[in-house]
């Protein structure tokens, strides 16, 4: 597995909630890009990366979409190595030969609970006659007209099929598939900021946008966190509450955001205060804090790697990069608000000097941009190991920091 990269993108419902990811992988040289270039070795090393990390780690509660090669449908492997699971889809290729005995084999793998994804649908024969397996149709919107995509839904759709937008690039096309009634959609565009239109930064937001600055400054002490979350009393609630909890199993409960915030120590109360600012922002999608922790998580550890003595800023820079996706607004606006570091200011804007470069790699991972990657002279291998640790990390702290 530490020969290639392996790429998540997520998948959305029509309310922005997480549906899951979609998985892939990249060879990190070309030795291995020529023995990884089949699309039976494709599903082979994904089979593999899963059954070696597992699934909760790649994709938390989320789906998981991933290829499935003819041979291995047809010839019995994912039924005698895979067992059938809610949470896995596996994608059928556009050009994937059809006859009877793939589609014997997927109506009887249909039957066992498997489930099955037409991958940049086409309205043709061939796809035509594997509707009656399929779950989801993800059309291709940046080689598929408007017109033709309609049409597409319309009929599948009837079919009790699954639509899934692909390829949404910009706001314009978001808008296009939204018009369309498409049940899903995945893009590099969720990777941007929204911009709402005629809108600046709402003072509700701007609010909160302060408050975060307020706890990631880098010389910030415990009484000051103390300040600022008493400051909040929907914060100031929810932490005690938080520490209360069955979680944490005290023996006696504590009445003091003093005590909440000693206990917590400095790391976690500054990451659950953050965390905790971004969900009550409104019109924030729910995958954005778990976002934030592998970003931040990942920047952290590529930092100590380059050398970096105050790696707790390179977990600031990342938690703090999902800004302008929490405020809908460019970073530049974003940051203007707020008296952020200048060292963080130059990362988040510009990616600039070491937390910068950091931040790009994180950036270009999450974002599946391989080649961006390779020209920051970062060992490929660390590179994806630490990936997958921040994924597994991020999962955990989620859902610890989270649950009060």
């Amino acid at each position: 597995m530490k020969e290639i990269y392996l790429g998540r993108q997520p998948i959305y419902e029509a309310n922005f909630r997480l549906e899951g990811y979609e998985l892939s992988y990249h060879p990190t040289d070309a030795e291995n890009a020529g023995l990884l270039d089949s699309e039976l070795s494709s599903s082979q090393v994904l089979f593999d990366t899963l059954a070696e990390v597992g699934l909760e780690r790649l994709v938390g509660s989320g789906k998981a979409f991933l290829s499935a090669a003819r041979e291995l449908i047809v010839q019995g492997y994912l039924q005698h190595t895979i067992v059938s699971s809610p949470q896995m889809v596996f994608q059928i290729s556009t050009d994937i030969m059809v006859d009877t005995p793939l589609i014997d084999a997927l109506r009887a793998l249909r039957q066992q609970g498997y489930h099955f994804l037409l991958d940049n649908y086409a309205d043709n024969e061939a796809y035509r006659a594997l509707l009656d397996v399929a779950e989801y149709a993800r059309i291709d919107m940046v080689t598929t007209p408007a017109s033709e995509a309609h049409r597409i839904i319309t009929r599948l759709q009837q079919r009790g099929v699954a639509l899934i937008a692909g390829g949404i690039e910009d706001q314009e096309v978001l808008e296009s598939c939204q018009a369309l009634r498409f049940n899903f959609f995945q893009g590099r565009h969720f990777s941007q900021p929204r911009l709402l239109k005629f809108k600046g930064i709402s003072t509700n937001h701007l609010t909160v946008l302060r408050l975060i600055s307020a706890l990631n400054q880098p010389d910030v002490d415990m009484k000051t966190i103390e300040t600022v979350i008493a400051q909040d009393v929907s914060l100031s609630y929810k932490l005690l509450r938080y520490i209360n909890s069955a979680y944490f199993n005290l023996s006696r409960r504590i009445d003091s955001i003093q005590r909440a915030v000693t206990l917590l120590g400095l790391r976690n109360i500054r990451s659950w205060a953050t965390l905790r600012s971004m969900s009550a922002m409104d019109n924030t999608r729910d995958d954005l804090q778990t976002i934030a922790l592998v970003r931040a998580k990942m920047c952290e550890e590529l930092a100590a790697q380059l050398g970096l003595k105050q790696r707790e800023m390179g977990f600031t820079v990342g938690l703090l990069s999902v800004l302008d996706l929490v405020a809908q607004a460019p970073m530049s606006d974003v940051l203007a608000t707020l008296p952020l570091d200048d060292e963080i200011n130059a990362a988040l804007l510009r990616h600039e000097g070491l937390l910068g470069k950091v931040l790009a790699c994180t950036l270009a991972y999450e974002q599946c941009d391989w080649a961006t990657l390779t020209t920051l002279g970062l060992d490929a291998e660390q590179v994806n190991e630490v990936y997958l640790t921040a994924l597994a990390d991020a999962y955990k702290s989620s859902y610890e920091l989270l649950r009060g």
